[in-house]
């Protein structure tokens, strides 16, 4: 009997669709390489064909600023998709680290993360016309080297399609996410507009106890500006904000591909500015030389929030969103996480090379 391709390690999460594990691929005279196997939990019919679906989705990615697709097989008599295994941090980690030392993350590697981020989304979109509606923190990685990815393609879709729930995390999702029930690039770009807020500021932007206050917050909150929480924070930078964060989707970037070049216009202008080497320096300034590797991991094993929707929302005459008007009764899943505690006084640690 033949050896088995892949051998499993250890599990590394569940969720309400199926479970998450470390392990090895292996091969002849000991080759071994670490990978993240995906299974599902409940094999029905519908489950089984939104799983085959994302390894489709996934199968035709392949990009420096993606998490990538290994293979689409049985493991352990389980089919599974095989995913790259990322030797690195989440944003969430990033995040928790810079609130433990008491200080802001870098203002310019803020936005090269944020670049780096729209080079991928963009990518999937002209590959095969698929929004990720998932942008957020926990699936934004970086690896040990410096490299950004954006991971988790299991809520990906069709761009423009409406569906009858809503489905992502419910602080970094768009409005016509959450009053359309429908989403195109610009919706991605909105989300990444919420993420890039909350490196620039320690602060999430759309925070509150119960996820019907969270989306009402979405759709007709107020947005501040960067600066009154972080000063380092430059004008220039805020007009990448304000113009990723526009409600109306006529308003945003046009495209992840136009938001990248607003942010490579800021950070290279000047002729000179952060690149992966800059981000694996500045990486091994806060968190050392050495990677908890199970930190890592539990990151890499959330999963989306979905929420069942009715007649939540009301629209004006002009068609402008206006408020929650009943609350939501289920989230399916996970709640969304708790308002991470305010930094103190934003020191700017730097390392250019």
């Amino acid at each position: 009997m033949s050896e088995p391709k892949y051998r499993i390690l250890h599990q590394l999460g569940a969720g309400g669709m199926g479970t998450v594990r470390k392990g090895l691929l292996l091969g002849q005279a000991g080759f071994q390489r670490p990978i993240v196997v995906k299974q599902l939990k409940n094999p029905d019919p519908e489950h089984l064909r939104l799983f085959v679906e994302e390894a489709r989705r996934y199968a035709v990615l392949d990009h420096e600023n993606i998490g990538r697709i290994f293979d689409f097989e049985r493991v352990d008599g389980e089919l599974c998709i095989v995913l790259e295994y990322i030797d690195g941090w989440s944003l969430v980690e990033y995040l928790e680290r810079h609130r433990s030392l008491g200080c802001l993350p870098d203002v310019e590697l803020s936005v090269f993360i944020a670049s780096r981020v729209c080079r991928g989304l963009q990518y999937v979109f002209e590959k095969a016309r698929i929004v990720h509606r998932d942008v957020s923190p926990s699936n934004v990685m970086m690896t040990t080297e410096g490299t950004v990815k954006l991971i988790d393609f299991g809520i990906a879709a069709r761009s423009g399609i409406r569906e009858n729930y809503l489905a992502g995390k419910p602080s970094y999702m768009a409005p016509e996410m959450v009053v359309e029930m429908r989403a195109d690039q610009r919706s991605d770009v909105f989300s990444l507009g919420t993420i890039l807020f909350e490196i620039l500021t320690g602060e999430r932007l759309f925070a509150a106890d119960t996820t019907t206050e969270i989306l009402e917050k979405v759709v007709t909150g107020d947005i501040p500006k960067a600066a009154s929480l972080n000063p380092a924070v430059p004008e220039s930078v805020e007009s990448i904000l304000a113009r990723a964060l526009e409600r109306s989707p006529a308003r945003r970037f046009v495209s992840a591909a136009a938001m990248g070049e607003a942010c490579e216009h800021y950070l290279y202008d000047k002729g000179y500015g952060p690149t992966n080497l800059t981000l694996k320096h500045y990486l091994a300034s806060i968190f050392g030389r050495g990677l908890d590797n199970e930190s890592a991991d539990e990151a890499r094993s959330r999963e989306p929030t979905l929420i069942p929707l009715r007649d939540e929302m009301r629209r004006t005459e002009d068609g402008e969103p206006t408020r929650v008007v009943s609350p939501l009764k289920k989230v399916i899943v996970r709640a969304p996480t708790p308002k991470p505690g305010a930094p103190r006084t934003p020191k700017s640690p730097r390392s250019r090379k």
